[in-house]
């Protein structure tokens, strides 16, 4: 199913709902009135973008952004979503490895968040459109046209295997890549998750994380508005204090989120703002047993662990209340092939690889496709897994973050469990840096500044844990770098730990 097709035919099966988006903004729309709108929209910019394939996106979670995406869609464009907290080095790279010849965004927007300077730069060489000036073209003729054109579908020849969206890596171990998804791997994918997840038609989503992060787009925002559920958005996961009473207050009951966002918004929430919530889920890292632990004793509320990768439009697996055990992340959706192949030197799992309806078509970069992450339609995961006789697929780590000390692979996922464990309102990350006699050494970054080797050692040797996944040594840093998606910045990290 083409995306606008969907959007279109929402209203034909559901009936009309009022108040589908809504926004912090004050901003709201109907189902009829966003396709509506999505419509008028796209009869604005035909002309504008007659010449473009992939148009760039660089906006705030709200209603207006909503228009936009779909409107698009609708004049059969590509949306290249920009994720605009990485920084104008990977911004500009995002742009030349899609091509973009022009993107759109809004003048308030871009003063809010300070981006003018980058802005300068990115005219350079792409065409840079604001909302602000579209709006001045809405005339009676438009909007004429625009409802003859909602009351009277228009056939217009529309392929599911088209591009839809590009969205871009994180960043956290290279450059970004463009990973292109079509129509048909973010539909599967939906279907999918509701196959598991038995939400029910008044549920209300608030939806926090940004449309350039593989879950707010895919599941944050199109599953709601695709399959008639309400959804609250809001421009940013960052603002820990308000974002708990504002789940209470708009009387959201599913929320999606990471482990790193869920431990802040812990330090200001109480029990009383998650009373509506029914489902909490947790992606896109690993989910620490005490962030599961705290938020059920404190907040009565128990979250479900899930494992997704943007290549898979991006929901993989997840825990449902039928279906849990804590620790993994859930059974991988049946629809879903995969096979873990035994990686030389690793003692336990292998290295993950996924086929389905939901994978990626495949990236967008600078050099050929990296056949060794996609070949065949199997997706080469990166990850080092493993499934139990139950089959509950556990995530042991980035095959990237292990270290080979002495011979032995050591997962520095697994050498943070004890940092974690000891100093729980800490951040704590482990990084492996070169060393002439073992290959490897680790060393502990963290923001824990009374933080002590000897202590963590011992706990470590209690725990029956070997010499070689103890840190030779501990930095100490004010702030941990964190990526507008929620993760934990490894990139970052890494320079810090060899400075």
């Amino acid at each position: 199913m083409h995306l606008f097709e969907e959007l279109y035919d929402a209203v034909k099966k559901f009936g009309f709902k009022s108040n589908i988006v809504e926004d912090s903004f004050n901003n709201s729309i109907s189902n009829l009135g966003l396709v509506y709108k999505s419509i008028l929209l796209s009869i604005l910019y035909k002309k504008k973008l007659e010449k473009e394939k992939t148009v760039a996106i660089m906006m705030p979670n709200t209603v207006t952004t909503s228009v936009l995406f779909f409107a698009l869609q609708n004049l059969n464009k590509t949306a290249s979503i920009i994720n605009f907290t990485s920084g104008i080095t990977n911004i500009k790279s995002s742009l030349e490895v899609s091509k973009i010849k022009t993107i759109i965004t809004s003048k308030t927007f871009i003063e809010q968040i300070n981006m003018q300077e980058n802005i300068k730069i990115i005219k350079k060489n792409i065409n840079v459109l604001y909302l602000e000036d579209i709006k001045s073209e809405i005339n009676i003729s438009s909007k004429i046209e625009a409802l003859k054109k909602l009351l009277f579908k228009e056939k217009i020849e529309r392929n599911e295997n088209n591009v839809a969206v590009i969205l871009y890596t994180s960043g956290t171990e290279g450059n970004p890549k463009g990973v292109m998804l079509t129509h048909k791997n973010l539909y599967e994918n939906r279907k999918q998750i509701l196959n598991v997840l038995n939400i029910q038609k008044n549920e209300k989503f608030f939806t926090c994380l940004p449309f350039f992060h593989s879950f707010g787009l895919g599941v944050g925002v199109l599953l709601p508005i695709l399959n008639n559920f309400k959804v609250f958005l809001y421009p940013t996961p960052l603002h820990y204090k308000n974002i708990p009473s504002l789940i209470e207050s708009t009387g959201s009951s599913v929320f999606f989120s990471t482990d790193t966002f869920l431990k802040k918004y812990s330090k200001y929430a109480v029990k009383e703002n998650f009373k509506n919530i029914k489902y909490l889920i947790a992606g896109a890292e690993k989910l620490d047993e005490e962030t599961y632990t705290y938020y059920k004793n404190n907040f009565d509320t128990k979250i479900l662990e899930g494992y997704g990768v943007t290549e898979s439009s991006p929901a993989v697996s997840v825990n449902t209340f039928e279906d849990f055990k804590l620790g993994s992340v859930g059974k991988i959706f049946s629809e879903i092939e995969y096979k873990i192949e035994k990686i030389d030197g690793y003692s336990k799992g292998g290295l993950l690889f996924l086929k389905g309806k939901n994978i990626m078509l495949g990236y967008q970069v600078k050099k050929d496709i990296n056949k060794k992450d996609f070949h065949n339609g199997w997706y080469n995961t990166g990850d080092v897994a493993f499934v139990d006789n139950e089959g509950y697929l556990f995530i042991l780590g980035r095959l990237k973050r292990f270290a080979k000390i002495a011979g032995e692979m050591i997962s520095l996922a697994q050498v943070e469990n004890f940092p974690k464990k000891l100093w729980p309102e800490n951040y704590s990350a482990v990084c492996n840096i070169k060393d002439v006699n073992k290959g490897e050494t680790l060393i502990l970054l963290t923001d824990n500044k009374k933080a002590d080797l000897i202590e963590l050692m011992k706990l470590m040797k209690e725990e029956g844990q070997s010499s070689l996944y103890f840190p030779k040594k501990i930095k100490i840093i004010n702030e941990f770098p964190i990526l507008g998606s929620g993760k934990i910045d490894f990139k970052k990290l890494q320079e810090l730990a060899e400075s």
